[in-house]
């Protein structure tokens, strides 16, 4: 009996100093009041994620939460996404957060997702990962050549609402693919 005490007190005392560990890397906030969490080096890509927007969006998203030393440039498409949705921000900077992660949308209320993960996925890696090139993370919202738009249907036909194909008139008019500019500007 003595034993099952001690052994809940341990397991309290470690789950305790694991909800505070994660506080830090969700930038002072509990993890199971994330919607949705983007990593550092994601926003310095100055694309903004349509996951976060849509994060943003949700009706339990009370805050927005960004990490002081990123680069202005690069949290300005998110805080006006914030301002024209009338979401409330704030600039964070404390030497005890550690981590990655660069950008948290908060509930008030708590979620269900302890075993989920919330941070959203690089863009480089989805697009990577299906045999694609890392041009399309930045051709995203653009017109695309018939090739590419063809290649990223068979691959990520998911992503497809994010494009738009090249039409005979863009090119006539000499209208080049943003992908094969990145992949030029690459070699």
């Amino acid at each position: 009996m003595v034993d099952d005490i001690i052994n809940e007190r341990e397991k309290a005392k470690i789950h305790f100093i694991k909800i505070q560990s994660q506080k830090l890397d969700y930038l002072g906030e509990f993890k199971e009041n994330i919607i949705a969490a983007l990593e550092k080096q994601e926003i310095e890509r100055n694309i903004i994620h349509n996951e976060i927007k849509e994060a943003m969006n949700d009706s339990r998203a009370v805050l927005l939460k960004i990490r002081r030393d990123i680069e202005f440039d690069s949290i300005k498409p998110y805080i006006d996404e914030a301002e024209k949705i009338g979401l409330r921000y704030t600039l964070v900077d404390d030497i005890t957060f550690r981590g990655k992660i660069g950008l948290v949308v908060v509930s008030q209320e708590a979620l269900d997702n302890e075993d989920k993960n919330v941070v959203v996925e690089s863009a480089t890696k989805v697009f990577t990962d299906a045999g694609l090139s890392e041009g399309f993370i930045y051709a995203e919202g653009q017109k695309i050549c018939p090739e590419h738009y063809k290649e990223l249907k068979e691959k990520l036909p998911e992503y497809l609402d994010r494009f738009q194909e090249m039409n005979f008139f863009d090119r006539l008019f000499g209208k080049v693919c943003p992908i094969d500019r990145f992949d030029k500007k690459e070699r």
